[in-house]
């Protein structure tokens, strides 16, 4: 293997003549352009030709790239490091046209990268980019022609010696999207939308404990009225003392602590309230310009990019400097989403039935001849049943692909979350065949469980669900006060969702129009029943109303 060298703008640089994958052509793109107040994030990209190589030579690396990952980590130094996966399926355009999305599927693992013998900090390098290779290789079919590259970036944060050990991590990481689909009519979805945290990006892009949202992120809606309780209660970070070997598992070098356990005085300038951080002096106070920065970032991309977008980023501020304390971001990926025809949805033809009927729906267009409705039952799920409902979905799913069939997927709670008091976790592989997903049940508490209530039509109501809902009000402003974000948005689940169109949204069992016949399992008892409609059904979403009908049509 001969490795050719390629130095890109703003100190990225290239080693071999493959592709550079997703992630690693969204940050060469991201370092051509000049934006305000954003930091050059020092990138070093492995391409597609190190995977054909290590699969080439049985799983293992040759002398050349093992010179080649130990002269990149001795140039960028003992900062800790990130090595990211980069395939070519992954984050968006990386040729001309769009293929499907799938961002968030392929290993990442972050590294301390400190240890002082400097061969056991290439080892562990090492071992991270063959975790990648092999996690990735599981998941495609044998005819599949994605590859995989690998990013290497340092990780800007700050140092943390906390009583649970050394850790490190950014100060706020994020997700942002040039467009935010679910405006409320006193808003612009241009504005985008975002997704913050205090610590390590795991935060943003997973969904297992609250975040703060942002709606949108040019005038975003008072923080107050978007919380889930008071704001966020835990955050991740590197653990410093994991800087040997490596098991495989991507979160393995990561803590989850309370922030109770973050430095006090580096927290208290975001805004906390009862050990919990609001991020409000951030966001709503414009403190060291991070909205009206973040904003400039988002417009200044805009004008380069063709498309919708979406950015991962960490903000980080100088602690040596008692006074005029500034903050810099750095952009740790670029996304390229396509971007939907709104065409007119036409109206039903003659319908002979209604099975499902809803106000509050993401995605756009026609889907017609569907056969199956896939129903996760809310009178008796409960999440110890969580792995079980997973791996038969995903099983389903899999028929499905290979009849070549789309289906209608119903579940109670949150769809994805990590969470399991809060919904079921999968992947976006686990659910890519479906044509739409509805999340059943209301409950603006986030209760777990289904809990009974007398009088009830749904057998109780079951917590958390989807993008956002607005409780209550007679007319725009009261709704807008009454927002509630539900801080999914932003996700790598839902990114997939949105960027290929699956139609998504949420049934209040109540209001909406739901045909009992999702229900009519001919087993009684069973947590997920495969249902085959009398007669083929066609969906109809609509995004500029945010509505989305489920019909069997006359002849």
């Amino acid at each position: 293997m001969s490795i050719a060298v390629v130095e890109k703008a703003g100190d990225v640089r290239v080693y071999g003549s493959g592709s550079p994958g997703g992630k690693g052509a969204g940050l060469i793109k991201i370092n051509e352009l000049s934006i305000p107040k954003v930091g050059k994030l020092r990138t070093r990209i492995l391409t597609t030709d190190f995977y054909d190589h290590y699969r080439q030579n049985a799983g293992t690396f040759g002398d050349e790239e093992r010179l080649v990952v130990s002269s990149i980590l001795e140039e960028l130094g003992d900062i800790p490091l990130g090595i990211r996966s980069s395939a070519t399926n992954e984050a968006g355009r990386t040729t001309g046209s769009f293929s499907p999305i799938h961002a968030g599927e392929n290993a990442t693992f972050m590294l301390p990268n400190n240890h002082p013998d400097r061969a056991v900090r290439v080892s562990q390098a090492i071992q991270a980019i063959g975790y990648i290779y092999e996690d990735f290789q599981r998941r495609q079919p044998a005819s599949s022609p994605e590859r995989m590259g690998i990013v290497i970036n340092p990780i800007p944060g700050l140092f943390d010696d906390t009583l649970a050990g050394p850790v490190y991590y950014p100060y706020i990481s994020g997700v942002a999207s040039s467009f935010f689909p679910h405006a409320l009519k006193n808003q612009d979805p241009k504005e985008g939308f975002g997704r913050i945290a205090f610590g390590h990006g795991y935060a943003t892009v997973l969904d297992d404990f609250p975040v703060i949202s942002m709606a949108t992120i040019r005038n975003p809606i008072p923080l107050n009225l978007l919380r889930i309780g008071n704001g966020q209660q835990y955050f991740y970070a590197l653990d410093m003392t994991k800087n040997t070997d490596l098991k495989g598992e991507e979160l393995e070098t990561m803590k989850k602590l309370h922030v109770r356990f973050a430095n006090y005085h580096k927290i208290r300038i975001l805004g906390i309230q009862r050990n919990v951080i609001t991020i409000e002096e951030l966001v709503q106070k414009d403190h060291f310009g991070f909205r009206t920065t973040l904003a400039e970032i988002m417009e200044t991309i805009g004008r380069c990019i063709s498309s919708h977008f979406q950015i991962e980023f960490v903000f980080n501020l100088d602690f040596s400097r008692k006074e005029n304390r500034e903050g810099t971001f750095h952009i740790v990926q670029l996304t390229e989403l396509p971007e939907l025809k709104f065409d007119a949805i036409p109206a039903p033809r003659s319908v002979r039935r209604t099975y499902l009927s809803i106000p509050n729906s993401q995605g756009h267009g026609v889907t017609r001849n569907i056969e199956h409705a896939v129903v996760v039952s809310p009178f008796i799920y409960t999440k110890d049943m969580q792995k079980a409902i997973r791996e038969k979905i995903s099983q389903v799913n899999r028929d499905m692909q290979a009849r070549g069939e789309r289906y209608i997927l119903i579940v109670p709670g949150r769809l994805g979350s990590k969470n399991p008091d809060w919904g079921i976790y999968v992947d976006y592989k686990d659910v890519e065949q479906a044509a739409a997903i509805f999340e059943y049940g209301v409950d603006a508490a986030g209760r777990a469980e289904p809990l009974p209530e007398e009088g009830s039509l749904t057998g109780g109501i079951y917590g958390s669900h989807f993008l956002y809902m607005i409780q209550g009000g007679f007319d725009e402003e009261q709704k807008r006060l009454a927002t509630r974000m539900y801080g999914t948005q932003g996700t790598h689940f839902l990114t997939n969702l949105m960027s290929n169109n699956i139609i998504y949204g949420y049934v209040t069992p109540q209001r909406d129009t739901f045909d009992p016949w999702f229900f009519s399992s001919p087993n009684p008892g069973v947590g997920l029943s495969v249902l085959r409609f009398p007669n083929p059904v066609s969906v109809y979403a609509d995004s500029l109303k945010q509505s989305c009908s489920v019909v069997a049509e006359n002849d």
